[in-house]
């Protein structure tokens, strides 16, 4: 007789440890399904790769493009963002007799192209409505095909309609 009641007690604590594991599975599905909604309806990212835009500064343009501001220049926008991969998206307008010194100055791995739309919509980093490459009618532009020894990638387009001032959006990559 004590050797049937030995199993006995086995298969309750089995079927107790099962049920356990039951609802702890149930627990869990329900707790990752309200934060599947709540994730859903407020737009919040738990593991954030990528910061929210900034403004950027002139001495960050210069760092993350790798280019030199020529003297003259004045930043109409500046946004990067950071995390996995940063970006930079900058519209700013230089005295037209700069812009062959901006160019050789920034060591670009390729020549300007007439006509190259290089940087489009696309490229705008943080929003808003003042980046407009489109608008330009006359442009030169270039894209890196081979990116720099730390890996960033720029793309420049070069907005020529005025007679005085150049207008050059610059999209700068690296990651």
């Amino acid at each position: 007789m004590i050797e049937a009641a030995a199993p006995r007690t086995r298969n309750r604590r089995g079927t107790v440890a099962l049920v356990f594991a039951c609802v702890s599975l149930l627990l869990s599905l329900i707790a990752c399904g309200a934060v599947g909604l709540s994730v859903g309806s407020n737009g919040m990212d738990l593991l954030p790769v990528q910061s929210e835009p900034e403004v950027a500064s002139a001495a960050q343009v210069e760092a993350i493009a790798q280019v030199t501001l020529p003297p003259g220049s004045v930043l109409l926008l500046a946004v990067y963002r950071n995390g996995l991969e940063t970006q930079l998206s900058v519209k700013f307008r230089i005295p037209r007799t700069e812009l062959d010194a901006f160019v050789a100055a920034a060591n670009f791995t390729t020549a300007l192209a007439p006509g190259l739309r290089a940087v489009d919509a696309t490229h705008n980093v943080g929003g808003g409505n003042t980046w407009d490459p489109e608008t330009a009618t006359s442009i030169a532009g270039l894209d890196e095909e081979q990116p720099l020894a730390d890996g960033t990638r720029r793309a420049l387009l070069i907005d020529l309609d005025a007679p005085d001032a150049v207008t050059i959006y610059l999209y700068a990559s690296r990651g």
